[in-house]
């Protein structure tokens, strides 16, 4: 599924920012989208590194997705119409974009907890190589988590441009996000699996990924209108 995403930073007032998103959740065109709102968590413990300008400059995440089959450019004009009032109070020079395809490898309804992990390739992998590895290999270990549904958002990078300059934002420039959702956290760092899945899922991302430039963080669900099945 075709899928935008907003890092929002606010540009003096954070609440303000939060309601005028939560505003548009039954308005055109969100209505015809699945549409999330996300902040990130105070004291996060899977925010690596917990101290980089880019976590401490997010207060607001903001998700578009279109349902299967349906193209979200179509909208991107009444998309950035609606969203003026949001970008009227976010700080641009702060704030970033991006556009992906949206991939649900395992799924058990609304989650409260949002994990996102913004991975950029290794200089001697092309994004193809990359994305082979990843798709392939990779991803077995995010199948294998458990007590998390797992999803992969590989990104546009041309589409990621065009949207920034659109919304005169700041464009990501990772190669994906790796995306976990949960019930309860704490249960999920403490299981006896995610002992043995992290530590061999780190040693085969230094195959391919540039773990230190990559970030991660988690959020909490402020706002989901999607009808899980």
């Amino acid at each position: 599924m075709a899928k935008i995403i907003f890092y929002f930073h606010a540009s003096e007032n954070t609440e303000a920012l939060i309601n005028q998103a939560k505003a548009l959740s039954s308005k055109p065109p969100f209505d015809q989208l699945q549409y999330s709102l996300m902040v990130p968590r105070d004291n996060d413990i899977l925010a690596v590194p917990n101290d980089c300008d880019f976590l401490a400059g997010i207060d607001l995440v903001m998700e578009l997705v279109a349902p299967h089959g349906h193209p979200i450019q179509p909208l991107l004009g009444d998309i950035k119409e609606a969203l003026a009032p949001v970008l009227a109070l976010a700080d641009s020079t702060q704030s970033y974009v991006l556009s992906a395809y949206h991939r649900t490898f395992q799924e058990s309804g609304a989650k409260p907890i949002r994990y996102h992990y913004l991975m950029y390739r290794r200089d001697d992998y092309s994004r193809s190589d990359y994305l082979d590895y990843y798709t392939h290999h990779h991803y077995q270990f995010g199948v294998t988590t458990p007590l998390a549904d797992y999803y992969q958002n590989y990104i546009s990078p041309d589409t990621t441009q065009a949207l920034a300059r659109l919304f005169g934002l700041q464009a990501i420039e990772a190669d994906n996000i790796s995306e976990l959702r949960f019930d309860d956290l704490e249960k999920y760092l403490f299981s006896d699996v995610i002992r043995e899945v992290g530590p061999a899922a780190a040693e085969d991302e230094e195959k391919f990924v540039n773990r230190p430039i990559s970030r991660s963080f988690s959020m909490d669900v402020l706002l989901d209108n999607r009808q899980y099945g």
